[in-house]
């Protein structure tokens, strides 16, 4: 699991992200002190607006922990926050989560909550690497329950007088969808911010052109780095790559790249996606190409001296599993964090088209 906590996600007219103590009169007013919202929920509608900046303080301390994810849904049109939408349990050791979440009476039936259930969704699976995300409404609350339909959610059942809400013990609707439900088609877009440094503002963006890079015999190619310098003192894991020169195709920069740091001879398979991705300590915004690509021989590198003397950069030959452990562990550091949010939903990406691929080749024969 990609421990990347409550990033920004924008859809067509919501922007989701965190909870901020200024948002307590719109929370209060919207639906919190509302009892036709809250009829369904387990938790009272708030006495006064002081209950409800009470919570959000509550909320935003819980924000540095990757594994929580908690987002007001704010209208992008009128700036106003009209409702929330929450990882309510989050099982890490069959990366599970259930979903809640409530929206403004005024913003009912236009097809908000959908809105933001799907964007919800493909993030835990795409960004978060979830198997499962499951959502549950009161039997008497149909509604509810057209909302998780429309986002792709199959019914697994009812469990009868399984909960207590505002409205008394209550029959429980289960729906579910798993990571094999989804198609998962077309080039991957993920967009992330930095937390581990405060935003000030990006002057330069960087254009960047990274490759996962595999073998027939089912490897994968990193580089690992050691970073003395503004960002810290760390070792790293990050695919092959580096920045566009002026003019330059992605796919000729990508082919270049490997060459130099890899020493390989690759062909490109796909492109896997697209991952913006800011580095707040040097005002940068990343705008990461992401590349699969096949290893076909391997000879010399060409490192820079840079990249030599300051990165001490050489090749790491890993599994898929020992790959996302060696992110996992570079998590100790903040860069470490940065990098390993942006480049595991790509290598999960990766490992699910050669899934595909292998499984098509072998239903062929």
């Amino acid at each position: 699991m990609n421990k990347t906590g409550t990033q920004t996600i924008e859809t067509p007219r919501l922007l989701l992200r965190r909870f901020r103590p200024s948002d307590a009169e719109d929370m209060f007013r919207n639906w919190a002190s509302d009892p036709e919202v809250t009829r369904y929920l387990t938790w009272p509608t708030h006495p006064d607006v002081e209950a409800t900046r009470q919570l959000l303080r509550d909320w935003e301390a819980h924000y540095e922990d990757g594994a929580y994810f908690n987002w007001a849904i704010e209208d992008r049109q009128t700036g106003q926050v009209i409702g929330d939408i929450s990882v309510v349990a989050l099982n890490e050791s069959i990366e599970a989560a259930d979903i809640g979440y409530c929206l403004s009476r005024a913003a009912w039936g236009q097809g908000i909550m959908p809105e933001a259930l799907k964007a919800v969704m493909d993030y835990l699976f795409d960004v978060v690497g979830l198997n499962r995300v499951a959502a549950r409404h009161d039997v008497n609350n149909p509604k509810s329950g057209r909302v998780m339909e429309k986002c792709g959610m199959r019914l697994e059942g009812t469990l009868r007088a399984s909960d207590r809400n505002n409205c008394g013990i209550c029959d429980i609707v289960c729906r579910s969808m798993i990571r094999s439900d989804r198609e998962a088609s077309g080039e991957l877009r993920v967009e992330l911010q930095d937390h581990e440094w405060p935003f000030t503002h990006a002057d330069h963006d960087r254009l960047i052109a990274r490759a996962i890079v595999f073998d027939e015999d089912g490897w994968f190619y990193f580089v690992r780095a050691e970073r003395h310098d503004e960002f810290g003192d760390a070792t790293l894991i990050e695919t092959s790559g580096g920045g566009v020169e002026p003019g330059e195709p992605l796919e000729t920069a990508i082919l270049r790249e490997l060459g130099e740091e890899l020493g390989a001879e690759a062909e490109i398979v796909c492109k896997i996606g697209l991952v913006s991705d800011y580095y707040n300590l040097i005002h940068r915004h990343n705008l990461n190409h992401y590349f699969l690509c096949r290893a076909l021989s391997f000879g010399e590198k060409h490192l820079t001296r840079d990249e030599i003397e300051d990165f001490h950069l050489n090749t790491l030959k890993l599994t898929y599993e020992e790959a996302v452990c060696e992110y996992e562990k570079r998590r100790d550091s903040r860069l470490g964090r940065l990098i390993a949010n942006r480049e595991l939903p790509i290598l999960r990406r990766a490992a699910e088209i050669l899934r595909r691929e292998k499984d098509g080749l072998r239903h062929s024969l």
